[in-house]
This record gives C-alpha cells, structure tokens and sequence, in this order.
C-alpha cells in the first residue's frame, strides 16, 4: 500500500513528486466529475424526452384504440342494415313471384 504522506526518509524531490502525482490525481478526478455531471444531465434530457414519447405514444394508442372501437360499431351496424336489406329483398322477390 502506498502512503501519500511524507516519510521523513523522502527526500524533498520525492515528496514534491508525490504532492505532484496527488493534485494530478485531484485534477483528473474533478474532470471525471464534470463529466460525468454532463452526461447524467444529457441523459436526464433524453429520459424526459422519452417519457413525453412515451405519454404521446399511449394517447395515440388509446386514441387508435377509440376509433377502431368506433368502426367495429359502425361495422356492424353496416352489416345489420345489408342483412335486412338483403332479407327484405327476399321477400319483395317472393312477392313478385306470387303476383
């Protein structure tokens, strides 16, 4: 295990080099630290843009949902009225066919 703290049997050359290497260290470790603070901001802006995706992409589907719904109901409606029809036109044939 490496100390950082002077050894009164350093000399002055090797305690200016670990004094050295130590604010090399600090440095890089608040560089790290700035990015990684960029990047978690980056990601918080892509994690709300998701989420409003997402809550877009739910009330389209809902959405979707509501009129397909809409055109089952029509739908059959359509096919009530032809199968009347057609059984009406059955009947008009059969009296056409009495007369």
């Amino acid at each position: 295990m490496m100390s950082f703290l002077p050894n009164p049997a350093m000399s002055r050359e090797q305690t200016e080099s670990v004094v050295k290497t130590v604010e090399t260290l600090l440095a890089e470790a608040e560089q790290l630290k700035n990015h990684c603070r960029r990047q978690n901001e980056d990601i918080k802006l892509i994690m709300e843009e998701l989420q409003r995706e997402n809550k877009e992409l739910a009330q389209n589907y809902n959405q979707a949902e509501h009129d397909m719904e809409e055109m089952r109901k029509a739908l059959s409606e359509l096919m009530d009225t032809k199968i009347a029809f057609e059984a009406r036109e059955r009947q008009v044939r059969k009296l056409s066919k009495q007369l």
